[in-house]
């Protein structure tokens, strides 16, 4: 038998085997079983080749398992046992690095828009923060029986729906949407407050020393 030296690879289907000293590798696709023929001195990356003719399945695609273990492209056949009527698994290779990547980036940028949603609401919330400071401020002046001028409590009722637009504004997901409609409930609460705070107050009787020193204190604690 002649061996011209070169690495011949064929599918049994359409091979003319002239003695070349070719081995046949039995391949295991899915539920397609053939046989391919081929030099053993050939590597892993010839063979996904002659697999490609038959298959159709790109060799960038293929996984070729021998013995259990996935083989590398660059290793021979013979050095890696690979004999005649030896069987080899073709396996399609899972999403690619690339896939992998895209979806690293979306979870990182789902990260920065969570972070982005909960920096923004505590933003707001130092700034209520203020405004609940003279709502309590408000209620210890009414519950001593003195009457508040109705611009203090329009001025924080408008200062506290300016709040609520705020938060509605932000686009948050995760725990910054948890802790933006916690935040919402809170100034809603403090504008219930106010209405309720604007009810006593208006049954109390105008003392006009007290009322002025009241709106004075009010007033130097507004933002």
């Amino acid at each position: 038998m002649e061996d011209n030296g070169e690495a011949t690879a064929s599918t049994v289907a359409g091979a003319e085997d002239g003695g070349s000293g070719n081995i046949k590798v039995k391949v295991s696709y899915g539920s397609n079983d053939f046989d391919v023929l081929i030099s053993p001195q050939s590597t892993f990356a010839d063979l996904k080749n002659v697999i490609a003719k038959t298959t159709g399945l790109d060799p960038e695609v293929q996984n070729l398992l021998f013995r259990g273990k996935e083989k590398d492209d660059q290793e021979g056949l013979d050095m890696a046992g690979v004999k005649d009527n030896t069987k080899v698994i073709v396996m399609e290779k899972p999403l690619g690095k690339e896939v992998d990547i895209v979806k690293d980036e979306e979870i990182e940028e789902k990260v920065e828009e969570i972070s982005r949603g909960v920096e923004a609401v505590s933003l707001v919330r130092k700034e209520n923060d203020e405004f609940a400071e003279q709502v309590a401020s408000l209620e210890a002046v009414v519950s001593s029986g003195t009457q508040v001028a109705d611009k203090d409590f329009v001025f924080l009722t408008e200062m506290l729906m300016r709040q609520l637009l705020k938060l509605d504004e932000i686009d948050a997901q995760g725990e910054g949407r948890t802790q933006r409609k916690l935040e919402v409930r809170r100034v809603q609460a403090l504008v219930d407050k106010l209405d309720d705070l604007k009810t006593v107050n208006s049954k109390l009787s105008v003392e006009t020393p007290e009322t002025a020193s009241s709106e004075s204190s009010l007033q130097s604690s507004k933002m």
